[in-house]
């Protein structure tokens, strides 16, 4: 498998499918479900796709392999998604 040149380590972290080992939801610019609308198409939680409707986002930073690196993450879903989430508000 050949990484992407351009892109974040994260990306290519994802891209390796390594796995997310930890979701810190309180650190600097983290923020909870917060309602937006979404003009172009967005994935939600539920894995599906939506847009040109109210959605709610949040952001939160993400721990890779083994704690040597974190980059934000943002998350869309919609009213469902957010009450069947049982990841940490």
């Amino acid at each position: 498998m050949k990484f992407k040149t351009g892109r974040s380590i994260g990306w290519n972290l994802e891209f390796a499918s390594m796995e997310i080992t930890q979701r810190i939801h309180n650190g600097a610019d983290c923020y909870p479900w917060r309602p937006v609308f979404a003009i172009w198409p967005v994935r939600t939680i539920g894995g599906r796709y939506v847009w040109l409707s109210k959605i709610y986002k949040r952001k939160f930073w993400v721990v890779w392999g083994t704690g040597f690196h974190m980059e934000p993450h943002v998350e869309y879903g919609d009213l469902f998604d957010i009450l069947a989430d049982t990841d940490e508000n």
